[in-house]
């Protein structure tokens, strides 16, 4: 028998085992494309998935910081929230800053008035195609910060000037009169909401008499006992925001206005409530720095919110008659109001809390 001798050129054009060579390799490029396509692709949700989780979170914890109901029912609400966007996922880190008891009302908040609630989540992530490749399985985390700051929602729409609340807040307890001034408008009255401050507020357009009486009235009406809320407005910075005064006011809202804040003296416990304070810029009263004359109406600058407790609202003769109540005039529609510095820890009838996303 002949045995052929060995050639390289058979061997080189030899096709017998090619198919099953390029089959293998073809495996593996399928499978590394299995494994992007959906393990990685997967994990692209779950990042997803954690940070929608992450920012939710967050701004839940900030939320309940900034009603000041704890750093428990904070973790509390940011699991909640974190679970509704996956039952699997969990809140592996939360930190308050400056210091958890801020997250109470206690403490020392930031001197911007700005403090966070930062939350970190994970969610495990199992592998299917990579498992061929020696991974099992990972982890999926996000983290987001998120800021509260303290404001103020359906104040009342009256004005206390700034030197007669430093009094006020020192001796423990006064008294607010209200009455027409000469000119016959309603000393003390802001136009809620026609006039409530906007961004680059200009007094000027206190010249229109748009909203009047009605739309206070309306406001008074949905300020609410319990909690409603029909306008909210933020003060941050001490500096001067412009609002219109109401004038024209009717008499029914004095009693409109006296009746709601002995509602509020009524509550167990006593609720802070919020008034505007107004700075007095020399200015003649009622402390119109803007007023012209001329049928135009002045410009409050108000330049803070004074939370104090109501103790007792008079209105016509009762408050006429009354030793601590001084007017300078006598009429049906003066209106006197007491208040006293709010006792520690009593609630705020109406407590708006802003958050926002910061990282």
């Amino acid at each position: 028998m002949r045995v052929g001798r060995f050639s390289l050129a058979r061997l080189r054009d030899e096709e017998q085992g090619a198919v099953l060579a390029m089959v293998a390799i073809s495996l593996i490029v399928l499978l590394g494309m299995a494994v992007l396509t959906f393990d990685l692709g997967r994990g692209v949700f779950l990042k997803r998935n954690m940070v929608n989780a992450a920012d939710a979170g967050a701004l839940a914890a900030a939320r309940e910081c900034g009603l000041a109901h704890g750093e428990a029912s904070a973790k509390t609400a940011a699991g909640q929230l974190v679970g509704e966007n996956n039952d699997s996922a969990a809140v592996t880190g939360f930190e308050i800053n400056p210091d958890p008891a801020v997250c109470s009302g206690a403490g020392n908040p930031n001197p911007d008035g700005k403090n966070t609630v930062t939350v970190t989540v994970n969610v495990p992530q199992e592998y299917f195609f990579a498992q061929i490749f020696g991974f099992d399985g990972g982890t999926v985390a996000a983290t987001a910060t998120a800021e509260w700051t303290g404001g103020v929602a359906n104040p009342v729409p009256l004005k206390l000037n700034a030197a007669d609340v430093q009094d006020c807040t020192s001796g423990g307890e006064c008294y607010f009169e209200f009455a027409k001034d000469k000119t016959g408008s309603q000393r003390g009255w802001l136009d809620f909401p026609q006039g409530w401050p906007t961004d680059n507020n200009d007094p000027r357009r206190c010249t229109s008499q748009a909203g009047g009486s009605n739309e206070l009235g309306d406001y008074i009406e949905q300020m609410g006992l319990e909690g409603q809320i029909a306008l909210q407005a933020i003060l941050r910075d001490p500096a001067p925001t412009y609002v219109c005064a109401a004038g024209g006011v009717p008499d029914r809202l004095v009693e409109d206005i006296v009746d709601w804040l002995n509602a509020t003296a009524d509550l167990t416990p006593t609720p802070i409530i919020d008034f505007p304070v107004v700075a007095c810029d020399g200015g003649a009263a009622p402390c119109y720095p803007w007023f012209t004359g001329g049928g135009e109406r002045g410009a409050y600058p108000v330049i803070d919110f004074a939370g104090l407790n109501v103790v007792q609202a008079w209105s016509g003769k009762a408050a006429q008659d009354n030793p601590n109540c001084e007017f300078e005039r006598d009429s049906s529609d003066v209106f006197c109001i007491q208040l006293k510095v709010a006792d520690p820890g009593a609630p705020r009838l109406h407590n708006a809390v802003v958050v926002r996303l910061v990282d």
